[in-house]
């Protein structure tokens, strides 16, 4: 009992101290409060696996929420994802796959500016499910050639197939640049192209010529497994050279892993992101409602 006395003092005098009247009347000291802790709360969010997953699963993480202090203090706030973005980068909406403002492409000669990306989905079954973010890039020197364009707006130009074809045309080096979401193969990728590709080959009258430069171009990605965040350039130099280069998520791109000299294949190959009916239609909204702005 006598040692619970004196700890029970102690604890009191911890908490409390009195000091006398004779100095401060009314003053009482109360300890520091105590630190707030972060309380763990686990959030289930959607996780798929595989290019052609049909069943969403959970995967389970861990979240951190900070009780409120009760302190009148306040605290600061982290910077916003926003305040965070690279000046000299722009993010797909959808993906949050980043592309540079600029770049050279694999077997480019000079700087090329980005005028515009989007997203490229595949539905399967009820669900859409995002295979890769593409950017579009266009040596600004040949925007002027687009001036009689601008007095349109940029709904009538989506629609506009002249519009598309002197965009498609542009006498410049100009480059596509596709970010993998997700891991995939290069078959599934190369027959999801090609699907698109081969139509526009056959309506350009490309014959013999036209279906082996689509044999060539579908070599480079048979039997290549392609993980997440590969980028794939697609890169038109004139007058009518394709060059490929498919480089992992952290190394740098050098010389294309192949070259096809064919205008009929890189011109359908545009048409099929740039033209009607695009297989990315917020690709293709977001280069009209920004090709003016390269500069």
């Amino acid at each position: 009992m006598a040692a619970s006395s004196v700890t029970m003092a102690c604890l009191t005098s911890v908490s409390v101290v009195k000091v006398p009247d004779s100095q401060y009347p009314s003053t009482k000291r109360h300890c520091p409060t105590a630190p707030v802790l972060p309380s763990i709360q686990p959030r289930r969010t959607p996780y798929r696996s595989g290019f052609f997953a049909d069943f969403p699963n959970a995967q389970v993480h861990s979240r951190c929420a900070f009780a409120q202090a009760s302190s009148s203090r306040k605290i600061p706030t982290l910077p916003t994802m926003a305040s965070l973005r690279v000046e000299d980068e722009v993010v797909e909406p959808v993906t949050n796959i980043k592309f540079p403002k600029s770049t050279i492409a694999p077997g480019a000669s000079t700087d090329l500016v980005l005028a515009g990306a989007g997203v490229r989905e595949k539905k399967i079954a009820f669900l859409k499910v995002k295979v890769y973010a593409v950017g579009f890039y266009v040596d600004p020197k040949g925007i002027s050639s687009l001036d009689a364009w601008k007095s349109k707006g940029t709904s009538e130009l989506e629609k506009d197939e002249s519009f598309s074809k002197v965009l498609i045309d542009i006498p410049v080096e100009k480059s596509l640049r596709i970010v993998l979401a997700r891991d995939i193969e290069g078959a599934q990728f190369w027959g999801a192209l090609d699907e698109a590709l081969a139509p526009r080959l056959k309506a350009a009258g490309a014959g013999a010529a036209g279906e082996q430069a689509l044999n060539s171009f579908g070599d480079v990605f048979k039997n290549r497994p392609l993980k997440e965040k590969t980028v794939i350039s697609l890169t038109w130099t004139q007058p009518s050279t394709l060059h490929i280069s498919i480089t992992p998520e952290g190394r740098s791109p050098s010389a294309p892993d192949a070259s096809i000299d064919s205008l009929d294949l890189v011109s359908s190959l545009y048409d099929v992101y740039l033209g009607k009916d695009p297989v990315s239609p917020s690709a293709k909204a977001s280069v009209v409602r920004g090709i003016f702005s390269v500069a």
